[in-house]
């Protein structure tokens, strides 16, 4: 029924509504003052349509009322145009921010894609790739995954404090809803995805050393300190982590060549507080 659907909307979309003229002019299905809506804008806006009501808009009276909508916004900007706001300073003033905001996100997007192709080239290059025999390998020395809870704390004194709690006998999972700093795990006890060595941070890696229902802590890492409760452990099989374990030996092998790179490339922290 879905696809009927989308084939009913994509024949209304490109039905031809006047004799062609071999020019831009049929291309337009409605003009609002100087500023035209043409076929191409409404197909583009209609794939923001929630799917929930394409069904409707794929309607002769919905691919209308639709229409209506954009109408109205064309109608909007064109007064907004007349009534001279795009020569206000507020305007100006907020374009001016849009601009900033657009070319921050255009330099992060820019800065992300060099470095993840100059990955993609390490990769086939053989300089980070993780082989299927290196990942038994690496199996075979770190055989187990865990599955273990945490409390980040901001300070040693409250994570001691929460320790002490927690040996009298409180709650793990409620102490971590009500003052865990990491909101990703807190409202879920704490609990952290099951780990293979590698995936935790460095800090965290002693919870492979513990004894299921062992409790540990204050532990310091870059994010605070943490309580660590260690819930279980097994002995997964090869298939089910296989690409878990090429992900760490990857990401083991580009920290190294980094480091090596390091002597290339000065590195100089100048900020007193992080020095």
């Amino acid at each position: 029924m879905r696809g009927a659907c989308r084939a009913l909307l994509m024949t209304l979309l490109l039905a031809p509504t006047a004799c062609r003229k071999g020019s831009d002019e049929e291309d337009v299905v409605a003009r609002i003052g100087r500023a035209a809506i043409t076929q191409a804008e409404f197909r583009r806006k209609l794939e923001d349509v929630p799917a929930g009501f394409q069904s409707y808009v794929a309607t002769p009276h919905g691919r209308r009322q639709f229409l209506d909508v954009l109408i109205r916004e064309k109608l909007m900007l064109e007064a907004a145009k007349a009534d001279g706001i795009d020569s206000t300073p507020a305007f100006r003033e907020r374009m001016g921010e849009l601009r900033r905001e657009e070319e921050e996100k255009l330099r992060e997007g820019r800065e992300y894609l060099l470095a993840r192709l100059w990955i993609e080239r390490l990769r086939e290059r053989g300089a980070i790739a993780a082989s299927e025999d290196e990942a038994r390998d690496y199996l075979k020395k770190h055989p187990v995954e865990i599955r273990c809870r945490h409390i980040l704390l901001a300070t040693a004194g409250e994570a001691e404090a929460a320790l002490n709690r927690l040996r009298r006998g409180a709650s793990f999972a409620e102490a971590a809803k009500k003052h865990s700093l990491d909101g990703e795990t807190a409202a879920d006890g704490g609990r952290m995805r099951p780990a293979l060595v590698g995936e935790t941070l460095p800090e965290l890696e002693i919870l492979f050393k513990m004894g299921s229902g062992e409790l540990a802590g204050p532990v310091r890492s870059k994010f605070g300190w943490h309580i660590l409760i260690k819930d279980g452990e097994e002995r997964p099989a090869f298939e089910a982590v296989k690409d878990r374990i090429k992900d760490v030996i990857e990401k083991q092998k580009l920290d190294r060549h980094l480091q090596s790179m390091q002597g290339s490339f000065r590195v100089e922290v100048v900020d007193a507080q992080f020095q």
